[in-house]
């Protein structure tokens, strides 16, 4: 179950442990339901979503992605150790993401145990491609990336540390001018620019944000 942190400007949620439920070990179990209900109690402060998870269920994790993406507040996603598999499209689905520089993200192939005839084991197949195109989509719109060449990172199960992620355009860039933790004026109510290259959310044009270490700066263009 993911722990929460809910203070008077900014919340956080610890999304650690399996996408879905974990017949192993129920504390680790990090359902759809639960996550939406929390965040619709937390919204509209600006939430981080720190994240370290093998994934789990590909379902759950639609769920999860989009409670995210309806989220009124501004989201920032934390690659604190791992996000692999479900975890990854959820990671990816935040406003910004920022990956430590010991922190993987690993995308690939939607896999599952089946059993049946000919028929069956057909449609089962039918079913994996479909899931497979629709991560693909999902990670594609927010990276940038062409469909075709996240599909065959996702065939090969790619994995990227944290400037492969920023390369990819799978998280914010590592460059820095300005500190986000220095004074700094009065900025205009446009929403803050984004670390992926294709979005739902505006851009502001006359800064981004990006990342250093484990440190966020705001670079002005």
């Amino acid at each position: 179950m993911f722990q929460i942190k809910n203070e008077a400007q900014r919340a956080t949620v610890y999304l650690y442990g399996t996408i879905g439920s974990d017949f192993w070990d129920m504390d680790s179990s990090n359902t759809a339901k639960n996550f939406a209900a929390t965040l619709d109690e937390l919204s509209p402060k600006p939430l981080d979503i720190r994240i370290d998870s093998c994934g789990g269920d590909v379902y759950e994790g639609f769920g999860i992605a989009s409670a995210i993406q309806r989220y009124e507040g501004d989201t920032t996603a934390y690659v604190d150790g791992i996000a692999a598999s479900a975890a990854s499209y959820i990671a990816v689905m935040a406003d910004k993401v920022i990956m430590s520089d010991f922190a993987q993200l690993m995308i690939h192939d939607a896999w599952t145990y089946t059993s049946g005839n000919a028929a069956e084991l057909l449609v089962a197949a039918e079913r994996l491609e479909a899931v497979d195109g629709t991560i693909a989509g999902i990670i594609a719109a927010r990276s940038g990336m062409d469909v075709e060449d996240v599909r065959s990172a996702m065939d090969a199960e790619t994995w990227y540390d944290a400037q492969a992620a920023v390369d990819a355009g799978l998280a914010a860039p590592k460059a820095a001018i300005e500190a986000l933790s220095t004074p700094k004026p009065a900025e205009p109510e446009d929403e803050p620019g984004k670390s992926h290259a294709a979005n739902t959310m505006q851009q502001n044009e006359g800064c981004r944000l990006l990342v250093l270490g484990n440190r966020v700066y705001r670079t002005k263009e």
